[in-house]
């Protein structure tokens, strides 16, 4: 997603994906950093949101923007971390949608292979929820204890064998193996970064309080010798 301005943050999705309706995909993958991830996908939605309007066309008319985050961890703390969290705008009060303009998906693929490895299956069926936990399970597949699930669900679905085959082939080509190397590589690289600029900062407010406290007892000292 490109810069508005010079200063302007740089956004980058995995998939950002058009449906024949109109409604606008935009797909990340995350391992690190689930501190900022809320703040990132809510950033993300609003850019792709704001782009999409043409001038001269009603506000009413723009389809929704869905944003969908795989995470390697959960947002939420304590015991109820749930492997779906979809987040809308509704009222507070009564809890009915205000718009469908917004949707954020979160899925939890560590709470997802908790789930699988504990229950020993995903489920049959093509109904929403069944199929998500199909091609969850081809997405977290090493972490999978029992390998005949995803034999299964290859046998099953025609469209996921498909997928299988096809990563498969791309793992196995040497310069696609590195760019997406490469692509990791960057991640890490930026995540360490961010957590090392959060540390400065964190240091540089400190260090502002006690100049801060400093001052004002040299003031307070300085008042008592004056009187």
């Amino acid at each position: 997603m490109e810069k508005h301005t010079k200063e302007d943050k740089l956004s980058i999705l995995d998939i950002r994906a058009q449906l024949d309706d109109g409604i606008t995909i935009l797909i990340e993958m995350h391992l690190y950093g689930l501190d900022d991830l809320k703040y990132k996908t809510i950033r993300s939605w609003a850019r792709a949101y704001g782009e999409e309007l043409k001038d001269g066309e009603a506000y009413s008319t723009q389809p929704p923007v869905i944003c969908v985050a795989f995470v390697d961890g959960s947002l939420d703390d304590g015991e109820n971390q749930k492997i779906h969290k979809c987040c809308q705008i509704m009222d507070i009060d009564d809890h009915t949608i205000f718009s469908d303009a917004l949707e954020l998906h979160y899925i939890d693929m560590k709470a997802f292979v908790k789930t699988v490895n504990k229950t020993g299956g995903v489920g049959k069926g093509e109904t929403q929820e069944t199929m998500l936990a199909k091609w969850l399970a081809v997405i977290t597949e090493k972490d999978i204890e029992d390998k005949a699930i995803i034999k299964n669900i290859c046998e099953e679905q025609e469209e996921i064998g498909m997928a299988v085959s096809e990563l498969v082939r791309l793992s196995e080509d040497k310069v696609t193996r590195q760019a997406y190397q490469k692509r990791q590589d960057e991640i890490m690289l930026y995540n360490r970064k961010m957590a090392e600029w959060k540390e400065d900062k964190r240091i540089m407010e400190e260090q502002a309080k006690e100049i801060e406290r400093l001052r004002k007892e040299n003031e307070e000292l300085r008042a008592g010798k004056t009187v």
